[in-house]
Parts: structure tokens; C-alpha cells; sequence
């Protein structure tokens, strides 16, 4: 005879039990370092725990939510609470942390200075995927640990993905990028509970989680996953005759097609023809659904798509449509944009007068307030180069061509080729050309020697010749959003290509080494000195720590008053890579040709 389930009530019953028994381990451990581990899949379930434990455990718990820019766990406590010794410790958003296996694999190597260092109970708030990476990659520390399991019940893990997706399909979903990670997560546990129930066949709950999935691999770069779910959730919501959701995802499905496009200037390819049906698909059910706010809409999202699939005509329509709605909802950042997409149909069209007088349009009402700029700072810039870029192509073919020449520098330093890796590459390619034609050649050198360097930064082209190697990037592209951009700097392949990674192991031992306070590094001009630091340690060390301490790498080329560069470097490396964690306790200072280890 089989046991039957366990009911709503009873896991109410065992999460209780489970949460007293957190408790006494809390109190029964002041004083002295104890790990304990709390797994739970949810995080909006697990901070009702944490609410009800506060109410019952008799301990002060003092909350570290663990932050993307923290390395270490032991540095991100430490430098959280100092020489100050609290009751007891919890920790709560392991799940964002980009490289957690590093992190804990930095814990296990040093789990002894744990339990030197932190005199009291330790609490690790854990999901299934954690707890598997703790036993892969740490498995010392992992034994160290008690476990406690929290559960939640059927009824109100459906509830939770039905609240979720009525956000989504209304687009008051408002997630930051990290928490599309633990959605991920929480959602591939939510369909193992529920999906694998023979119990639960409700259709609309499959097509709610399919839909959610979709979106949250999307989001963090899984596309071609995230395609496969959006065909389950389109497949159920026709079977369902859900007109309205079967729409929203129709656009999302055009959306991840047209992300995988960038890999193909063959417009022929099979991802150009699956976007452009699936967008006419999304686009005939917007006409038809006769929803003109959807439609004003849509072109934020897919004037860009359009711009690429060349459906001009189609675009001016909708820029049209949009500018109506725009104009009389007094929304100028949106206005600014239909503006710029009509600019692009007149250039396309060779009407550049028009065209001119469309980008200055843009530009005069996209000049965003204090408070949009302070608000959408990247963005807003973007959308401004943008402008200032289409602004410049009509002044080329009107012949004001020293114009076009301020209207792309402009567009060039307010720019950024982390939001749009193509526009700003096009405007170095229009600015050298521009520089040629007009017999500036030393600045047309220069800009081609940018736009070498820029392509090498994102792996779009394997060596610079004699330019110096950059560490490289993820590009994310504007107007595509939601979409996760990794700003990370990574070591450059060719570093690893041309046998210079082992160098950088090297130097990274010696760095760590107390007996090491001077490293130089030296050859003649030319050897690649420079690419070995730029390229190589300094994303190297950026990403890791070395023991219990964290790094600043500080790279400096300057010699006249270089104390006083030395200290603004200093300080601005303190804010961007220490954050909220305050004093970074290990670092270097690169300068030319040496390194002093402090």
C-alpha cells in the first residue's frame, strides 16, 4: 500500500516543525560557528519564513543578501560586519551570483578560517540547484552542515504562477535582470512539482509555466530554450482559444528569432524567414484584435526588426499609427522614437531632405527632462546617438558635410557599444569614411584603429595587428529589451590562443604570494606587455579572488603627477568593483612595465 500525498495542511504542519527546530539550532549555537543550511525553492515563500522566524526564534538574525559584485562568501561577510560579532548570520541571494561555483569552491578551500574567524550560526538560504553545485564543488563544507527542507503546497504554488503570469501577459511583470535567474530557477522547480503530477492536468496551468519559462530564458540568453517553450505555450493557448495570450507570444517568438538573426547576414537564412512570419503573424493579429495602443506599442519593440527585415512600408505605417498615439498621450521619448523609425524609411527611400527633417524632429523632442535622464540615463543616450547618427547620413547626402562630421562625433561620445554594439560601429565606419573623404587622414587612421579595437573588445575580430589586445564583452542591442547584457570583462581568446594563459597563471600565483611585493614585467616594445595585462590579468583577476581576498586591479599609463592619477584611479576602482562592500583588501597597480603588489 502506498502513502497518499502530503496535503496543503500537512506541509504547513512539517514547515512549522521545520522552522522551530531552525530555530532551537540558532539558539543552541550562539556563541560558536555552526553552517546551516535552509533549502527552499521560492524565494517569496522563503522570505514568509524568514518573516515567521524572526517572530519565533529568540536570537537577533542579522540578513546579508549577497551581491553580484561580492567574490567571496567569508570577504562578503566579513566585510559586512567587521569586528562586530553578531548573534547569527543569514544569507539569502547565492542565486545571483554569476560564477557561484567559484564562490564556493573559494569557501571549501577556506573553510577553516570559518571557523576561527565567525563565532557564531551561519545560515545559507539554498534551492535544489545550489545545494547540488555545494556538494559537487564543496563537498567539505557541505559536510559541515545541518539541513533543513521547506516545502510549499500545491494550491498556492499554482496560485503563485498564476499571479505571475497575469503580470506577464499585461506587462506589469517588473523584474530586475537578476531576478529573471532565480524565476528561471524557481519555475523549472515549480514545473518539476507540478508538470510531473499526474494530478495536476490543468491546461492553462502548462501554458502559464511554458509562457513564464519562455520568457525567463529569453531573458538571460537561452534562446533557443526559450523557443521551445514559447511553441508549448502557443501550441496550448490555441488549444485553449486564448486569442489574446496566443498573440503576446506570437510577438515573443518573432522577438527570440530575430535575436538569433545576428549570426546570419544571409537575410535569406531560415531565422530571417522564421522572423518575418512570425512577426507578420504578430502584426496581422495586432490589426485584427483592432487595438491601436498594442500597435503603438509594438513599434518600440519591432521598428527596429523592421528596419532590418527592410519592410519599409510597413514600418511607416506603424510609425504613423504610433505617432498619433504618442502625440496625444504626450509621451515625447516614444515620440522621439517614431520620428527616428520614419527618418530611417526617408533614407531608405533616398528622400533626404525628409529625412533631415524627421532626425531633427527626434532630437528636438527626445531631449529628455532631468529626471528621465537621471531615471534612463543609457537609454536616453543611446536614443540621442541614435538621432545625431540618422541626423548626420542626411547631411552627408545634402553635402553639409562638416555637419555630419560634428553630428557623428557627437553621436559617437554619447554613445555606447555595450546598449548598441552595431550603431556604434556604424558610426566609427561613417566617421572614417567621412575623415577620408575630406583628406583628414590621420583622423580616418584613428577611427579605423577604434573600430578595430572595438570589434577585437567583441569578438568580432580574432587580432588587431598593432593595436593592443582589450579584455572582451558581452554586447547587449538596443531596443531589445528584456534582455541580459553581461558587462563582465572576460580574458580575451587570444590570449588563451597564443599560449599566454599560462602567464597569466603565473602572475596570478605570484600575486598571491605575500613574498612578492614587486613583479615586473618587461621586454622590448611590441612583445605584447601591454595585451598580457589588459587582456589577460586584469579581467582574470577581476573575476576571482585570491584566497580570502578580494582584488582591485588599477591600470595606469600615465607618468606626469601620477601619484594624484594613481589616487582618483584608486578611488573610482573602490566604487565600481567594492560597491557596498567597502575596503577591497588586496590589489595591484600596473604602470607600463611593472607591477607593486600592496
Amino acid at each position: 500500500m502506498t502513502d497518499s500525498p502530503p496535503q496543503p495542511q500537512d506541509k504547513l504542519v512539517n514547515n512549522e516543525r521545520s522552522l522551530q527546530q531552525l530555530a532551537w539550532g540558532i539558539e543552541a549555537s550562539v556563541g560558536q560557528f555552526k553552517l546551516i543550511l535552509a533549502r527552499c525553492n521560492y524565494a517569496s515563500w522563503r522570505d514568509r519564513l524568514i518573516q515567521r522566524l524572526g517572530e519565533i526564534c529568540q536570537v537577533e538574525i542579522r540578513l546579508l543578501v549577497v551581491q553580484q559584485s561580492h567574490r567571496t562568501l567569508y570577504t562578503a561577510i566579513r566585510e559586512e560586519f567587521g569586528e562586530d560579532v553578531p548573534a547569527c548570520v543569514m544569507v539569502v541571494g547565492l542565486e545571483t551570483v554569476p560564477d557561484l561555483a567559484m564562490m564556493l569552491t573559494s569557501a571549501n578551500q577556506v573553510q577553516e578560517e570559518f571557523r576561527k574567524n565567525f563565532a557564531f550560526p551561519l545560515v545559507l538560504w539554498i534551492d535544489d540547484q545550489i545545494y547540488k553545485q555545494l556538494i559537487q564543488v564543496a563537498p567539505d563544507l557541505e559536510s559541515w552542515a545541518i539541513t533543513r527542507n521547506f516545502a510549499i503546497a500545491k494550491d498556492d504554488l499554482i496560485t503563485l504562477v498564476q499571479q505571475l503570469a497575469e503580470q506577464y501577459f499585461s506587462n506589469t511583470l517588473t523584474l530586475n535582470l537578476d531576478a529573471y535567474l532565480v524565476l528561471e530557477a524557481e519555475l523549472e522547480a515549480a514545473q518539476r512539482e507540478l508538470l510531473d503530477d499526474v494530478q495536476v492536468s490543468n491546461l492553462e496551468v502548462k501554458a502559464n509555466l511554458s509562457s513564464l519559462l519562455g520568457l525567463a530564458t529569453q531573458v538571460n540568453n537561452k534562446i533557443n530554450l526559450a523557443l521551445e517553450h514559447y511553441q508549448i505555450a502557443l501550441a496550448l493557448w490555441q488549444q485553449l482559444n486564448n486569442l489574446e495570450r496566443l498573440g503576446k507570444i506570437l510577438g515573443d517568438i518573432a522577438f527570440c528569432y530575430y535575436l538569433k538573426v545576428f549570426k546570419h547576414e544571409d537575410i535569406t537564412h531560415p531565422d530571417w524567414q522564421a522572423t518575418r512570419h512570425y512577426l507578420q503573424e504578430y502584426l496581422s493579429f495586432l490589426s485584427q484584435a483592432e487595438r491601436p495602443d498594442l500597435i503603438a506599442n509594438s513599434i518600440l519593440k519591432f521598428g527596429v526588426v523592421l528596419c532590418d527585415l527592410q519592410e519599409w512600408e510597413q514600418l511607416k505605417n506603424i510609425a504613423g499609427q504610433a505617432l498619433e498615439i504618442h502625440q496625444a498621450n504626450n509621451q515625447p521619448i516614444e515620440l522621439a522614437k517614431d520620428y527616428g523609425f520614419l527618418a530611417e524609411v526617408a533614407l531608405a527611400e533616398e528622400r533626404w531632405l525628409e529625412a533631415n527633417q524627421f532626425a531633427q524632429q527626434a532630437l528636438n523632442v527626445g531631449v529628455p527632462s532631468p529626471a528621465t535622464l537621471a531615471a534612463e540615463k543609457v537609454v536616453v543616450s543611446n536614443d540621442l546617438s541614435l538621432y545625431r547618427f540618422l541626423l548626420a547620413r542626411s547631411q552627408d547626402h545634402l553635402g553639409d558635410y562638416q555637419e555630419a562630421i560634428r553630428n557623428l562625433e557627437a553621436a559617437k561620445d554619447i554613445g555606447n557599444p555595450l546598449t548598441d554594439l552595431r550603431l556604434y560601429l556604424k558610426i566609427l565606419s561613417h566617421l572614417q569614411k567621412l575623415y577620408f573623404q575630406q583628406k583628414a587622414y590621420l583622423q580616418a587612421y584613428e577611427m579605423k584603429q577604434q573600430q578595430r579595437s572595438v570589434e577585437q573588445q567583441f569578438g568580432l575580430r580574432a587580432f588587431i595587428g598593432a593595436g593592443r589586445l582589450q579584455a572582451t564583452k558581452q554586447v547587449g542591442t538596443q531596443g531589445l529589451a528584456p534582455l541580459r547584457i553581461d558587462n563582465k570583462d572576460s580574458i580575451a581568446p587570444e590570449i588563451a590562443a597564443s599560449g599566454r594563459q599560462l602567464d597569466v597563471e603565473r602572475l596570478i600565483e605570484r600575486i598571491g604570494r605575500p613574498d612578492k611585493k614587486l613583479i615586473v614585467i618587461y621586454g622590448q616594445s611590441g612583445v605584447g606587455k601591454s595585451s598580457l595585462v589588459n587582456a589577460g590579468l586584469v579581467p582574470a583577476l577581476k573575476n576571482k579572488a585570491i584566497g580570502i581576498q578580494d582584488n582591485l586591479p588599477v591600470a595606469m599609463r600615465v607618468y606626469t603627477n601620477w601619484v594624484e592619477v594613481l589616487g582618483q584611479l584608486l578611488g573610482a576602482g573602490e566604487a565600481g568593483e567594492a560597491g557596498e562592500q567597502g575596503r577591497v583588501r588586496t590589489g595591484f597597480i600596473y604602470l607600463r612595465y611593472s607591477f607593486i603588489h600592496l
